[in-house]
C-alpha cells in the first residue's frame, strides 16, 4: 500500500517485488520473438512535472518504459550490462540502467492522470526472482529561473 500523507488517502496495488520469467518455448535462434511483458498502472493522486527516472532490472531485461496519458513515453530506462570479470562489470550482468532528465518544466504529469510501467525481458531462457521497477522523481512546482 502507498500512503499519500498529505490527504490521507491509500492506493491499494498487487505489485509484485520479484517475479518469475518462464521460457517461451519457441526454438529460436537470437531469442528475437521471445520477449516477456508486464505492465501496471497506477493513478498519481498527486501530479506535477517529472525531473528524473530511472529502471531497476536484472539479467535477461531488454528494458522498461514509463507511460502518461495516452500512451505518451515519459521515460525509458535501458540495461547496461557488463563486459569484464572486474568487479561491478561483470560479464553478463545488468551493471546500470540509463537514467532520464528531460529539460525542467517538459513533462507535466497531471493530478489523477494514469501512469503505465512496461517491463520487458528476453525469455528465450527462465530467469528468477527478476524485477521491473522504475524510481522517479516528481516536482509540485518549478523552481523559478533567473536570466
Amino acid at each position: 500500500m502507498i500512503l499519500d500523507k498529505p490527504k490521507g488517502k491509500s492506493v491499494e496495488h498487487d505489485c509484485k517485488i520479484e517475479y518469475e520469467v518462464e521460457p517461451c518455448g519457441r526454438s529460436n535462434v537470437n531469442g528475437s520473438n521471445c520477449v516477456d511483458v508486464k505492465k501496471s498502472s497506477f493513478p498519481m493522486q498527486n501530479g506535477g512535472y517529472f525531473v528524473y527516472g530511472v529502471g531497476h532490472m536484472h539479467t535477461g531485461s531488454i528494458g522498461t518504459t514509463l507511460y502518461g496519458k495516452d500512451g505518451k513515453v515519459i521515460c525509458s530506462s535501458i540495461p547496461i550490462y557488463g563486459n569484464c570479470s572486474e568487479a561491478g562489470n561483470e560479464k553478463g550482468y545488468v551493471v546500470g540502467m540509463s537514467t532520464c532528465y528531460p529539460q525542467i518544466g517538459s513533462i507535466k504529469i497531471l493530478d489523477g492522470e494514469t501512469l503505465t510501467l512496461e517491463a520487458k525481458y528476453n525469455n528465450n531462457i527462465r530467469h528468477s526472482r527478476v524485477m521491473g521497477l522504475f524510481y522517479f522523481l516528481v516536482a509540485e512546482k518549478l523552481p523559478h529561473h533567473h536570466v
